[in-house]
């Protein structure tokens, strides 16, 4: 049966440790309880797994870890789990207690982390914050405007969602990404491909082994590459610059980021937070660097009594129709209602890009594809002509 080490405030105030036997945490900690303590820190003795299992969770912050990340399910399930529990009444550190065994292993090795400090007290954003790769600046900017506001279970609820979409995003886009990668491995085994006729099936082989197969491991090795060299923060932040910027990329990539911020800003408001403060946190929210600056710069200027509609005059991160609804609501004070209608719609947006981003996405693989496609063709269609005439020759009685 495990063990657990605890430490806990006695009915008198007097501070006690020791250990208690459990089938697991939960029931632990119920034990606990009915003994009247107050409980501080919990934690699993773990011998001989230890230093696995802190090897295990290190792993979660390698830079490598884009190579092999946590499903967007598993993370939408934890947050939606989440919400409910802290929406029935359940404390932060009970939840994460009890979630132990029911999300994906990776995720439970770090509740499992986590929890004690929860327990003492700590912020879940801040004790998140140890594994960027997977609770990234965005979301862990939600998770502290909802501990801020007192609403943690409605920002669990809206990262959900946000994971939600992002995996209908994902599961649409795989089979173009599939096709596409298809086309560019028959461009590069077709061209060579008729060469069979005058060189023969050896010569082929060893194309394909020393020339060919290299290739195509190249492309793959270059696009892992690229997966990881683009998670980087600083190069993240670079391509944010780029999209923010780019029209056409723009209006897309920008619909989540002005769903969470506006999020952000609705779940603090509502719970009588300060516009300034609600601005600033929902900069961070939004995942976006030139966002995030300008509502910084935005949220200064609040602070300091400059008015809502001349304060967002230089945001391009907020649509006129943002800026005004914020102004209006300025003179009426109503800003819970401004921004719940803003957030909804900008969710439903958000909703509605995800079919028209994946059928733009489809119409540009056919047009990319087809390219190379005829390229590879009208270079075997001359490999084929030229491996004959190769072997006239040989051929003509």
């Amino acid at each position: 049966m495990p063990r657990f080490e605890y430490e806990a405030i006695d009915p008198d105030g007097e501070a006690q440790a020791g250990t208690i036997e459990a089938d697991s945490r939960m029931l632990a900690t119920v034990k606990l309880r009915e003994r009247g303590l107050h409980l501080q820190t919990l934690k699993e003795q773990q011998v001989g797994r230890l230093a696995t299992g802190e090897a295990r969770v290190e792993a979660e912050r390698s830079i490598f870890y884009p190579l092999h990340p946590v499903p967007r399910p598993q993370l939408a399930d934890l947050y939606a789990q989440l919400a409910e529990l802290l929406e029935a009444g359940v404390g932060i550190y009970e939840a994460t207690e009890s979630l132990q065994g029911r999300v994906g292993k990776r995720l439970e090795r770090i509740l499992v982390e986590i929890s004690p400090k929860l327990g003492a007290g700590e912020g879940i954003s801040e004790n998140l914050g140890k594994y960027p790769q997977i609770f990234p600046a965005h979301v862990r900017a939600m998770l502290r405007a909802g501990e801020t506001s007192g609403n943690l279970d409605q920002a669990c609820a809206a990262i959900a969602e946000q994971y939600d979409q992002e995996h209908q995003l994902h599961q649409k886009l795989r089979l173009p990404k599939m096709y596409y990668g298809l086309v560019l491995i028959f461009c590069i085994l077709v061209p060579t491909f008729p060469w069979i006729i005058s060189r023969g099936f050896s010569w082929y082989l060893h194309q394909l082994v020393a020339v060919l197969l290299p290739i195509i491991g190249g492309l793959i090795a270059l696009l892992l590459i690229g997966k990881v060299v683009l998670a980087i923060p600083r190069v993240k932040g670079v391509v944010d610059d780029i999209v923010f910027r780019l029209p056409f990329l723009a209006p897309f990539g920008m619909r989540g980021a002005r769903a969470r911020m506006l999020q952000t800003m609705y779940i603090l408001t509502r719970s009588g937070g300060d516009l300034p403060t609600a601005v600033n946190l929902a900069g961070e929210a939004s995942g976006v660097r030139p966002m995030a600056a300008q509502l910084r710069i935005a949220a200064a200027k609040i602070r300091e009594r400059v008015p809502v509609a001349q304060a967002l005059t230089d945001c391009d991160a907020l649509s006129d129709r943002v800026k005004g609804a914020l102004a209006t609501a300025e003179q009426t004070g109503l800003y819970e209602e401004a921004l719940g209608r803003l957030a909804e719609a900008a969710v439903n947006d958000r909703r509605n890009v995800i079919n028209k981003l994946v059928t733009g996405s489809m119409l540009t693989f056919l047009i990319f594809t087809a390219v190379p496609v005829v390229i590879a063709v009208y270079i075997g269609y001359r490999a084929y002509f030229d491996a004959i005439f190769e072997r006239a020759e040989e051929w003509m009685p």
